[in-house]
């Protein structure tokens, strides 16, 4: 599998050097391979020649965009899609810090199906200096400042499932600070929307789109990436109140667009001190989109399937058939979490939950919310319905 990174930039010339040293320790499965194409979107801290000075392992391509009004970071992807010759693009940001194994994970998930959008995890780092020279030689959170917050994207998760396809708005979470799809359904869409300016949702709009293609959407949580923690500001917040003007006029008439609108109030200070925070909003859309989707009352009982490493083959050989009769509960028990990617790409119609190594604690409150039905299909696989 070939693999193109593309990385939009304006300004960020040290971080990109970064990022590339970290890209050139990724480790890759047998057979595949990368390049990274970054667009310069009209910088002039000397990014072109810091740069083309650079020698890395991999090839590199740098794309130069002059500054207009209508320059922005939909813009700059486009431009870095066009470019790309891999079968698969890896968007990120150009201040992201990754771990070697990130390249190979999303790699792993686009094996499982051709149509697959994947997003990985990020966490936040504190203010403080990062060692890029240790960074260049090895991968090591002792050379980035503590990690202060993670990813709420998996907060979600852990409130409806683990199976990110099966959120009815996981297309709001295609977020391209760590983000991979397959470059003929990018040109299918027709890129970005270059409408967008300014911060936000131009990705998210993106995945609304790959979403009503048909794509699925899977979370891998080992394609690790890092930044550096930052807040929004009343000038983002105003930028993202536009760009949502945008897309709602773009699908004027689809209510799952308009329903974004309550994640402003996480990003409303008064609403904060309140406590009602990201979690309480993007869990109250979810319910919202569900609703529109005929989605709610939720199903009275599932079938469980119970996997650990003794049984997760004969497992992943009936998930699909059995995902495509019944609602299922995927509790996985396994090291490596061998049914995540699976479950998440069954394709299904009907409800499939999943979870990874949930605590007792964690599991009561699972078949408390999720009921299974008696015991009875298949005693070997653990399997109840």
């Amino acid at each position: 599998m070939n693999i193109s990174v593309v990385v939009p930039s304006y300004n960020a010339g040290p971080q990109v050097r970064r990022l590339l040293s970290c890209l050139a320790l990724c480790e890759l499965d047998a057979g595949d391979s990368f390049e990274v194409v970054v667009v310069d979107d009209g910088s002039d801290d000397g990014t072109g020649e810091l740069l083309t000075a650079l020698a890395p392992r991999y090839p590199l391509e740098y794309l130069f965009l002059p500054r207009t009004s209508a320059s922005g970071r939909a813009a700059a992807r486009n431009a870095g899609i066009r470019a790309a010759s891999g079968d698969v693009v890896v968007l990120v940001d150009a201040d992201q810090v990754v771990e070697p194994g990130f390249l190979a994970a999303h790699a792993r998930y686009h094996r499982l199906r051709t149509d697959l959008v994947v997003a990985g995890p990020r966490g936040d780092m504190a203010e403080g200096e990062i060692d890029d020279e240790r960074l260049a030689r090895e991968f090591s959170l002792d050379a980035m400042p503590e990690i202060v917050g993670w990813d709420g994207r998996e907060f979600l998760l852990a409130e409806f499932s683990e199976n990110f396809d099966n959120l009815e708005t996981c297309w709001h979470y295609a977020f391209t600070c760590n983000l991979s799809v397959r470059r003929e359904h990018l040109l299918a869409v027709g890129g970005f929307d270059e409408g967008f300016l300014g911060w936000g949702l131009e990705d998210s709009e993106l995945g609304y789109r790959l979403r009503r293609r048909g794509l699925a959407f899977a979370f891998q949580p080992e394609a690790l990436s890092y930044q550096t923690r930052r807040e929004v500001t009343a000038e983002m917040l105003g930028q993202w109140r536009t760009n949502l003007d945008h897309f709602v006029a773009r699908h004027a008439g689809a209510a799952d667009v308009a329903i974004q609108q309550v994640i402003c109030r996480a990003f409303d200070p008064a609403e904060a001190e309140r406590g009602l925070g990201w979690l309480d909003c993007t869990v109250r859309m979810e319910y919202a989109a569900r609703a529109l989707a005929g989605r709610l009352p939720e199903p009275t009982s599932y079938t469980l399937l119970e996997v650990d490493d003794g049984n997760a083959r004969d497992v992943l050989a009936r998930l699909p058939g059995l995902a495509a009769e019944r609602d299922l509960l995927v509790l996985d028990d396994t090291e490596r979490a061998v049914l995540a990617g699976p479950a998440q790409c069954a394709g299904t119609t009907r409800e499939l939950v999943y979870f990874h190594r949930p605590s007792a604690d964690a599991r009561k409150k699972i078949l408390a919310r999720y009921p299974v039905g008696p015991v009875g299909l298949t005693p070997q696989l653990i399997v109840s319905e």
